[in-house]
């Protein structure tokens, strides 16, 4: 996994870590669509134990529509640093966010929850339990998961790679709060 400088959200899920893949299991240009808060969201970012590392951070979500297909940016309002991204439904308010590699072919893969009529959403990277939970999972979709030093590197027939991260995904057993993010008044 590459180490970009990313937006102040999606940092602490490159420093919480992510799965990665080499390939694109969820296109960027096949996404769900979500209704974000019109006046934007003030973010905290918390690290792996669940304690409050920074924020909050403020900026908006910002929805990208081509081809009847949705992408995201999420747009800092100090930095103004953005990156794109897609959102994967998994279950009833729970998504696969999916991050481009910057410098390489493949995707980083994170967990988002939607609330509230798009007015809060959280993000999640791999927590302490992760793996146990995975190694099942992996098996029983035909993938292979190897440990590196920020992610979990995720390979196998794309279709396996897709169907592991909607299982992973639709239960947030093994992933950790990154961000919580909450519509500015």
């Amino acid at each position: 996994m590459t180490l970009p400088r990313r937006l102040a959200v999606l940092s602490a899920l490159v420093l919480a870590g992510c799965v990665s893949s080499n390939d694109e299991p969820f296109p960027l240009d096949n996404g769900e669509a979500v209704s974000p808060a019109a006046g934007g969201y003030a973010c905290d970012s918390y690290d792996a134990a669940g304690k409050k590392v920074e924020g909050p951070h403020e900026g908006r979500l910002i929805s990208l529509r081509r081809n009847k297909k949705s992408q995201y940016v999420f747009v800092d309002d100090k930095t103004s640093s953005a990156e794109p991204f897609t959102l994967h439904k998994a279950g009833a308010d729970l998504y696969v966010v999916a991050v481009a590699h910057a410098e390489a072919p493949g995707e980083d893969l994170y967990v988002a929850q939607f609330t509230d009529a798009g007015k809060r959403f959280q993000l999640y990277a791999e927590g302490g339990d992760f793996d146990a939970r995975a190694r099942g999972v992996a098996r029983e979709r035909g993938v292979t998961l190897a440990r590196s030093q920020f992610s979990n590197d995720l390979s196998g027939p794309v279709e396996a790679q897709k169907a592991f991260m909607n299982a992973m995904a639709s239960d947030l057993r093994g992933w950790t709060l990154s961000a919580d993010c909450r519509a500015k008044p």
